[in-house]
């Protein structure tokens, strides 16, 4: 399969996924949103394995790492910020707690993920 049809396919199957999601959140159906990620994901993995061309190179995965950690910074300075405020907030101190708890165990996360590409 060539890298064209790759990513005809994946497309494809990005739009299947969001229609069954949208219509899975409208019929208040939690249990499908999450199957057809799941099958999606599998089924784009397996596609991925028949594909003839290189499909990701050292370029694109340096890319990709440095756009995760973008992301990672961005978004764990938002959700300690938000923290903070919800913390302060007398009607929605427990949703700031939980959302410290998910910014330290993203730090955890991140440190161990670190360490361990950091000995390899």
């Amino acid at each position: 399969m060539k890298l064209k049809t790759f990513r005809f396919i994946r497309i494809l199957t990005t739009i299947f996924i969001a229609v069954t999601i949208a219509t899975a959140i409208e019929s208040k159906n939690p249990l499908l949103a999450i199957s057809v990620i799941l099958i999606g994901a599998i089924f784009l993995l397996l596609v991925r394995r028949g594909a003839e061309t290189v499909l990701i190179d050292e370029r694109m995965k340096s890319i990709g790492g440095q756009a995760a950690r973008l992301t990672f910074s961005i978004s764990t300075i938002i959700l300690a910020l938000l923290s903070v405020m919800f913390t302060t907030s007398e009607n929605r101190e427990s949703l700031g707690i939980l959302l410290s708890y998910i910014v330290m165990f993203n730090l955890v996360i991140y440190s161990l993920s670190y360490n361990y590409y950091n000995k390899k």
